[in-house]
């Protein structure tokens, strides 16, 4: 790889580099264990390919839970599918169905990507007349404010000649192209259909099937195990901002930021995948009533012991026991005392070092959402670019102060409490630091930083907000926050 793919920049770094390799290691000894796990694969594609469709489509807006997305396509045959989160259900079902069965004859054509479009678009009355077409009019990408104003996401490229001429270039290039890594190739086509827009309806979801069959023909089986789409669901906010990042500054744009967390995506699937493969094999060394209890929180993680007792038909002090034994083996974790208790599965915590928060005065927010107790933030370090010269250390710092510059940490539990906690940033400056740079002695670290642990104990997930403010409408500086995340 060079410094450019197709029409964009991407120069290789050594964690990008490092990336592809432990991607590509991991599909190295996929065929051994491929062969070894026959059946248990056959459960975990099950569940995969239902929970890949409810997130794909919750993605774009649906409210259908996984549990009525499963109800949904077992009874597709017979199912009347009147309400559109229904219909794009099932359209998402039979494309990926297709992908599925027959990605080796699905070659990457305009002919093909207008076919699954339109399979995709198959059930929903209102996407009839687009449907397996090229857009006819402007599709912009927007989002909603809480006051139910929208803005714009990114622009996308214009209707008919522009739309026909950058598909095609784009499928072209991909069929041509043979010197860029296959999961390079994926990322980058993925990111300009995205970018393109082709279609009137259903690019995103469109785009996430593409993902996976990309993936299958380049030889990357293990994807079918494991749901792509959730990990996109569950990261949605950085998904966004990553693709808005990029195309801002398109034409010609620097797609390194998007290859990376396109990357990152598989390569936590693939964790996730293992541990997956580890706790079916767990499983079946567990009692009859055990593997049913496990089974239930795997698919309805923060259940309580009460609601086990009344879906699973077992004794409540039966199930009290049990739970009490698993936890102690630590197949599950518990959370909350009392009447608030709940229990999901035991999770092998993955802390990511060294990552950055970038603030700006066109970018002045950030949102992370935090599944569980053992999840976290922790800021260590600021970095501030002063936007003038400077050759006293008093001049960058008093202007700091002038700015009156500070991050507002907010926390929403699930249960709508909010809490704040402003971090002024002049506060962690010293006489003795003579670059704008603050490595923290006492690292922040949400959600401790902000209140006491037992307040959380029951009501995850939890979303943070991390903003940049001031007593200025233009800030004199950038910031960078240096931080952990697990």
């Amino acid at each position: 790889m060079g410094t450019q793919i197709y029409t964009f920049q991407l120069a290789p770094d050594w964690k990008l580099i490092n990336q592809l390799s432990l991607i590509d290691r991991f599909g190295g000894s996929w065929a051994a264990i491929e062969r070894r796990e026959g059946q248990t694969l056959k459960q975990l594609k099950s569940i995969a390919t239902v929970r890949s469709i409810g997130a794909s489509t919750r993605i774009e807006g649906s409210k259908m839970t996984d549990d009525e997305v499963e109800a949904l396509i077992r009874n597709l045959e017979i199912a009347k599918l009147e309400e559109r989160d229904q219909q794009e259900v099932a359209g998402y079902f039979e494309a990926l169905d297709l992908i599925s069965e027959s990605f080796r004859d699905i070659e990457i054509t305009e002919g093909n990507l207008k076919n699954l479009h339109n399979l995709l678009m198959k059930y929903s009355e209102k996407d009839a007349w687009h449907k397996g077409g090229y857009k006819q009019v402007s599709n912009e990408v927007e989002a909603t404010n809480p006051d139910g104003s929208k803005y714009t996401i990114f622009k996308t490229t214009e209707p008919g000649l522009a739309t026909e001429e950058a598909m095609r270039n784009l499928v072209e290039w991909y069929k041509t192209d043979t010197e860029a890594h296959p999961l390079v190739r994926a990322a980058t086509f993925v990111y300009d259909f995205l970018s393109i827009h082709p279609f009137q309806d259903g690019n995103g979801r469109l785009s996430r099937l593409l993902a996976t069959l990309l993936l299958l023909r380049q030889g990357y089986s293990w994807i079918e195990y494991v749901s792509f789409e959730q990990e996109i669901e569950s990261r949605k906010s950085e998904y966004y901002r990553v693709l808005m990042n990029c195309q801002r500054q398109r034409p010609g744009e620097d797609i390194h930021d998007w290859v990376l967390f396109f990357l990152d995506c598989l390569s936590n699937i693939q964790g996730l995948l293992m541990k997956k493969l580890d706790t079916q094999n767990v499983a079946t060394r567990m009692s009859p009533r055990e593997r049913k209890i496990y089974q239930f929180i795997e698919n309805h993680p923060g259940t309580k012991s009460g609601e086990m007792a009344e879906k699973l038909g077992i004794p409540l002090p039966t199930i009290k026991r049990l739970l009490s034994d698993m936890v102690a083996s630590k197949l599950l974790q518990k959370h909350g005392t009392g009447a608030g208790t709940n229990y999901s599965i035991e999770e092998v915590v993955t802390v990511k070092k060294d990552l950055l928060m970038k603030f700006s005065n066109s970018e002045r927010s950030r949102e992370f959402f935090l599944k569980n107790d053992s999840s976290f933030i922790e800021i260590k370090k600021i970095i501030l670019s002063p936007k003038f010269d400077w050759t006293n250390p008093d001049e960058w710092a008093a202007k700091l102060i002038q700015d009156g510059l500070y991050m507002l940490v907010t926390i929403t539990t699930n249960k709508e409490a909010i809490f704040k906690q402003p971090y002024t940033l002049s506060g962690f400056n010293n006489p003795y630091l003579f670059q704008p740079v603050f490595t923290l002695s006492q690292p922040v670290r949400i959600p401790k930083s902000v209140t006491t642990d037992d307040l959380y104990e029951v009501h995850y997930p939890l979303k943070i907000t991390v903003e940049l403010l001031g007593s200025v409408e233009e800030y004199s500086f950038d910031v960078l926050v240096v931080y952990d995340e697990a």
